[in-house]
C-alpha cells in the first residue's frame, strides 16, 4: 500500500507540462570529468566516448550551457565503462561535493543555521534545478517529517543507468549537509520515460 504524500514543492509549470531539458550546465560535466581523472579512469572514459567528441569534451570550460545531446553522450560513455554500483556512488558523491558551491550556492549558509533541515534546502529546489538544467522540472512530496519523494522529469539523461544511480548519491549528499544519516533509492516502479523518482529518508 502506497504511503500518503502531500506536495511540498509543486511543479514550476501549469499542469506540469514544462519544456524538456535542452541544455545542461557545463559545470556538471566538468566535475564529472575531474572525478574520472582522480579515479584513474580517464582512458577508459575516452575509449567509451565517440572519437568525434573527444576534442569538444577536452575543451570544456565551467559555467556555460551545453546542448543536452553532448551530456547524453558523456553519460552514455560513463555507462559503457560498466563501473560497479559502489564506484558509481563514489563518483556521484565526488561530483556533488564539487558542484554544491555552484549549484546550491548561498543555500549552504541555510544549512549552517540552527535548526536547519533538508526541507530548508529543498524549498529552493527549483532554483537549484534551474542552475543545472534548462528545461525539465522537479516536484517534491512530503511523506513524513523526515521522508520525501523527489520526482525529476523532462530530461533525456534519465534514460541512462549510470546517471540514475549517481543521482541517488548526488541528492543524498545535499541532504547530508543537515542530516546525520541519509538513505536514498530510486522508485523504479514509479519512474516513467525521461523521469526519475527518488525516495529520501534521513535522521
Amino acid at each position: 500500500m502506497s504511503r500518503p504524500r502531500e506536495v511540498f514543492l509543486p511543479s514550476q509549470f501549469p499542469g506540469g507540462n514544462g519544456p524538456p531539458v535542452s541544455r545542461v550546465r557545463s559545470t556538471l560535466l566538468s566535475a564529472s570529468l575531474q572525478g574520472l581523472r582522480m579515479m584513474g579512469w580517464e582512458k577508459r572514459y575516452y575509449d567509451a566516448l565517440p572519437p568525434a567528441l573527444h576534442h569538444e569534451i577536452r575543451a570544456l570550460i565551467a559555467g556555460v550551457w551545453l546542448p543536452v545531446d553532448l551530456a547524453v553522450a558523456h553519460y552514455t560513455a560513463c555507462d559503457r565503462m560498466e563501473l560497479s554500483t559502489d564506484e558509481i556512488k563514489e563518483m556521484g558523491k565526488a561530483v556533488s561535493m564539487r558542484t554544491q558551491k555552484t549549484f546550491v550556492g548561498t543555500l549552504g549558509s541555510v544549512a549552517a543555521g540552527a535548526g536547519a533541515t533538508p526541507w530548508s534546502i529543498y524549498i529552493h529546489g527549483h532554483r537549484i534545478w534551474n542552475r543545472i538544467f534548462d528545461g525539465g522540472d522537479m516536484v517534491i512530496y512530503k511523506l513524513g517529517p523526515k521522508d520525501m519523494d523527489v520526482v525529476c522529469s523532462g530530461c533525456a539523461l534519465f534514460k541512462i543507468r549510470y546517471l540514475r544511480m549517481a543521482m541517488t548519491t548526488y541528492y543524498s549528499a545535499i541532504v547530508n549537509l543537515v542530516a546525520k544519516s541519509v538513505h536514498c533509492r530510486e522508485l523504479a516502479d514509479a519512474s516513467r520515460e525521461n523521469e526519475i523518482s527518488l525516495r529520501i529518508s534521513w535522521v
